[in-house]
């Protein structure tokens, strides 16, 4: 992330913070940001609930460790590749933004495939990442890009925060049912 933000720094210190350009990168490296940390978030639940809880052998007979790094890492890729042309005045930006969104429904669908039992660990987060997606692609064709960037930070966000939540709640269960 040191490259996409010195990017927008010297941009700033040349062009200053009211040119719309430079405004557009803050908010590109800004959403490259929340993109890698609802991922990481997201990839880091995931496998304490799938691979190192206690119970997980038995809740998930049928699972694939290197399936589901494979997933993990591609979208991350995404999430770098966009970190390195925020700079770049083009659509590869929203296309990698689309890509990193939809990637868990292409998890999900191949994870079906599959016959994998992690379905239900996967599906919550491929809905609302699917979800996140059309509203920022339908605020991109009515209000631009820079709108739609705000929505996507926006909804990102608010699903951070709940899977926190929601870990937090699930964890409270666990802990109640085991005592």
């Amino acid at each position: 992330m040191k490259d996409p933000f010195g990017v927008v720094l010297r941009h700033a210190a040349i062009a200053g913070w009211g040119d719309p350009a430079v405004q557009q990168e803050a908010l590109r490296g800004l959403v490259v940001l929340i993109l890698m940390a609802r991922q990481f978030l997201a990839a880091g639940m995931y496998f304490d609930r799938v691979y190192l809880a206690p119970e997980s052998a038995e809740r998930f007979p049928r699972r694939n460790y290197p399936f589901d790094f494979l997933f993990g890492l591609t979208e991350l890729l995404f999430a770098v590749a966009n970190s390195m042309i925020v700079a770049v005045p083009n659509l590869f930006f929203d296309v990698l933004c689309a890509l990193n969104l939809l990637w868990e429904t292409a998890w999900l669908v191949t994870s079906k495939i599959g016959g994998y039992s992690t379905l239900r660990m996967i599906a919550p987060g491929a809905e609302v990442t699917a979800g996140i997606f059309v509203l920022s692609a339908v605020t991109r064709l009515v209000a631009g890009e820079n709108a739609a960037m705000a929505i996507l930070l926006a909804l990102c966000f608010a699903h951070i925060g709940w899977m926190i939540w929601h870990y937090n709640q699930t964890e409270a269960e666990a802990v109640f049912k085991t005592t």
